[in-house]
C-alpha cells in the first residue's frame, strides 16, 4: 500500500472541518432552503409577468450563521478536494 502525500490527509481533515461547520449550520441550511422553496412556489404559482415575490417575514432575523454555512460548504466542495487531488496526484 503506498502512502500518499502528508497534502491528501490535510485535504481529508479539511473535508470533515467542513462537515463540522454544516453540521452546526444546518439550522441555516433548513432556512434557507424553505426560503427558497417559498419562492420557487410562489414563481410556479403566478404568471411570469405579474410575479411578485413572496414576503418573507423572518428574512433577516436571527441570520448570523451564514458565515459558518458558506465557510462550512467551501471547505468541504473546493478547498478539500483539491488539496486531496494536490495529495494523490504529485
Amino acid at each position: 500500500m503506498k502512502i500518499h502525500g502528508p497534502l491528501a490527509l490535510v485535504g481529508i481533515l479539511v473535508v470533515l472541518a467542513g462537515f463540522h461547520l454544516l453540521w452546526q449550520s444546518r439550522r441555516e441550511i433548513f432556512f434557507w432552503l424553505e426560503t427558497y422553496l417559498k419562492i420557487f412556489r410562489a414563481a410556479l404559482n403566478q404568471p411570469r409577468h405579474e410575479f411578485q415575490a413572496p414576503k418573507l417575514s423572518r428574512f433577516g432575523v436571527g441570520r448570523e450563521h451564514v458565515l459558518r454555512l458558506l465557510l462550512g460548504l467551501s471547505l468541504m466542495i473546493v478547498v478539500g478536494p483539491v488539496l486531496i487531488f494536490l495529495g494523490l496526484a504529485f
